[in-house]
């Protein structure tokens, strides 16, 4: 599978390189890729160094994004094959962490549903990146500079579903809200909307604050040549603003955590990825993740 995100060329300025199997806490157990082109450095079109380090391959500041280079601060996390989302699986149980939940629904999940806030243990689909390209002890001090956090998705019903970045530090936000099944069904991507395996279109949906818009808004976001509404590709304001994540640690694990919260609609994620402004990171010739 070959998945490309938007390259986000003017405000970061080298490549991220190395790429590093992550954790998967649940799907099919491949190694998340990322971060760097397989096939090592290559020429920029002008084989000049631009920048005056002595370089004219992907560490060349001016290289970002030409000929196969990655963009610093940016890491695409490849899943492989689509990976179908659990599916409203949960064990019911109560919780405040999630050592409290039992290994088949090891996530507690902080969600609002009709009777009010609740936590439960939830299966997910649950992938880490371990951070180690920015300053030591840095954290997000400026939170304009997380740019963007991606997702390639396809899911019969939004409402069904909650998105959450966790960081190193603990700080969640959720980008979507579990909507509580209420309100109109609304599609991401071309799901196949029969409950059954069968893989749809997935979309690329990414949240930034650069966004106003918003996935349920009705009349400027959806696609209704579809079966039901299909909320179009593109950038959204993530539903907790990511100023929540204000002082969390740089370096470390960063998790993006998929749960569909309801059973009877599912879908599939293809692949995800997270931006960061260049300014943050300490070398971008060198690895920004293990």
């Amino acid at each position: 599978m070959t998945t490309k995100f938007v390259v986000f060329t003017t405000l970061l300025a080298a490549a991220a390189c190395g790429p590093a199997p992550r954790g998967d806490r649940f799907g099919n157990g491949s190694a998340d890729g990322g971060g760097s082109s397989s096939s090592g450095p290559e020429i920029c079109n002008d084989g000049i160094d631009n920048d005056g380090n002595g370089k004219t391959d992907c560490s060349d500041l001016a290289c970002s994004g030409i000929d196969g280079c990655p963009v610093c601060g940016q890491v695409n996390t490849l899943i492989g094959a689509p990976l179908a989302l659990p599916d409203g699986v949960s064990s019911g149980n109560s919780c405040s962490t999630d050592a409290q939940c039992p290994a088949s629904t090891p996530n507690c999940i902080s969600f609002t549903q009709s009777s009010g806030p609740t936590k439960e243990c939830h299966a997910s689909y649950a992938s880490t990146l371990n951070f180690v390209g920015f300053g030591q002890g840095a954290t997000l001090t400026d939170t304009t500079k997380l740019l963007k956090v991606c997702a390639k998705l396809e899911h019969s019903y939004l409402h069904d579903l909650q998105i959450e970045l966790i960081s190193p530090s603990g700080q969640t936000i959720a980008l979507e809200k579990f909507g509580g099944r209420i309100g109109p069904k609304i599609f991401l991507g071309i799901p196949v909307d029969d409950d059954t395996p069968a893989i749809g279109i997935g979309y690329d949906y990414c949240w930034t604050m650069a966004s106003t818009a918003t996935t349920t808004m009705l009349n400027s976001t959806m696609d209704n040549s579809t079966p039901s509404p299909t909320v179009i590709a593109g950038d959204y304001l993530p539903d907790v603003p990511f100023t929540a994540l204000q002082g969390a640690a740089l370096n470390g694990m960063w998790e993006f955590r998929v749960t569909d919260l309801y059973a009877i609609d599912n879908g599939h994620l293809f692949d995800w990825s997270i931006s960061w402004d260049s300014s943050l990171v300490s070398d971008c010739a060198g690895p920004i993740i293990q």
